[in-house]
């Protein structure tokens, strides 16, 4: 397997202007106000990228006098990404085209889940016949991203503890790149799903947001200036430690815990269950927001995570119309449902990687 093609030899410039491109497909007039280049700069350096094969000009509209208007847009089959992520028994496998649209989404099941060399080789094998499957044996790969749960250590290692095979591993991501010949990039579940929101071209206007996720935990993925923020020790966004176990907390795991054996496919708003849920969730899940607003001031902020879509729009309907939010005398985050589907966070982890490609260092 390769480890490197050319495409990775950009510089600063043209991967501002592949950014500026892959959210606002404008022309070459466009393009030189937006980045602030001067016209000439941006016509040497799309030369480039469209040598490269990793942008494609196309007629926008013909105008009834004049010459025609063309716009910029990423070649989305310029190169593909591969995103991978692990359950009890088995692993998830994706590939994504350059602009994230899924070309393949496969689960295997583990041969072996205690010896990571032997998952590392059945990786390899089914990576490489899955790329044989759908044509793209040649094609170039940006690397492989993985979606873990589970903090990150000062060694680079990852701690998740319901996956012992992944612990206490040094530089994971490196020795991940070691044994499969590609760059390899290792986020968090809610990291690789806000990464997934910010990629899916339904916010290309938005720089700022911030993912909520409530699932088995609690946890945020933020994206500010069109970065995804880590803090000082890889772990921003951990806001589940303000809601302690062993006392009621806004997730879908102490949900699913209080529903017990009743029939989750009911009316769920009527459930006594739920309501009760609901009496501790919604303020929790409000100040969670309120804190957001406060301390990041985001654009947009969207809830995620396994509860059902009822209950998630329950939750922002609560928000918006809270007393606090509706005295907010100031611009302040649009609050959405994510559009992703949790369950393929698969596709992604394969985004990793071309967020990793378009950012500058």
């Amino acid at each position: 397997m390769k480890k490197e093609n050319s495409v990775f030899n950009l510089k600063s410039s043209e991967k501002l202007l592949l950014r500026l491109i892959r959210q606002y497909s404008p022309s070459r007039k466009e393009l030189s106000a937006l980045s602030g280049l001067t016209a000439g700069a941006v016509t040497q350096y799309c030369r480039k990228l469209l040598f490269l094969g990793l942008i494609k000009e196309t007629e926008k509209m013909v105008k009834k006098r004049g010459t025609p208007s063309f716009h910029l847009t990423l070649n989305p089959n310029a190169c593909c990404s591969i995103g991978i992520t692990f359950s009890d028994n088995s692993f998830q496998l994706a590939i994504v085209d350059f602009i994230g649209n899924k070309i393949a989404n496969e689960r295997y099941v583990y041969h072996n889940s205690v010896q990571f060399d032997e998952l590392c080789q059945q990786i390899r094998t089914a990576l490489q016949q899955l790329l044989d499957k759908k044509f793209l044996a040649e094609a170039k790969i940006l690397g492989i991203g993985f979606s873990l749960s589970g903090y990150l250590l000062a060694d680079q290692s990852i701690s998740s503890p319901w996956f012992p095979l992944l612990q206490n591993i040094p530089n994971l991501a490196n020795v991940f790149s070691e044994k499969l010949g590609y760059p390899c990039y290792i986020e968090n579940n809610i990291n690789t799903v806000a990464l997934g929101e910010y990629y899916s071209g339904l916010w290309n206007d938005i720089e700022d947001m911030v993912v909520i996720s409530l699932d088995f935990g609690i946890g945020a993925g933020i994206i500010s200036q069109g970065k995804l923020i880590r803090g000082g020790f890889g772990n921003a966004g951990e806001i589940g430690l303000l809601f302690p176990y062993g006392s009621p907390r806004p997730s879908w795991k102490d949900l699913k815990e209080k529903l017990g054996e009743e029939n989750q496919n009911a009316n769920l708003l009527d459930n006594s269950a739920v309501k009760t849920w609901l009496e501790h969730s919604q303020p929790q899940v409000l100040s969670l927001i309120l804190s957001a607003i406060a301390w990041l001031d985001p654009k947009v902020i969207a809830l995620t995570g396994m509860l059902p879509q009822t209950l998630i729009n329950q939750l922002i309907d609560y928000v918006k119309n809270a007393e606090q939010v509706q005295n907010i005398n100031r611009t302040s985050a649009q609050l959405s449902a994510s559009k992703i589907k949790f369950e393929d966070i698969s596709i992604g982890a394969a985004i990793v990687p071309i967020y990793h490609f378009l950012q500058d260092g």
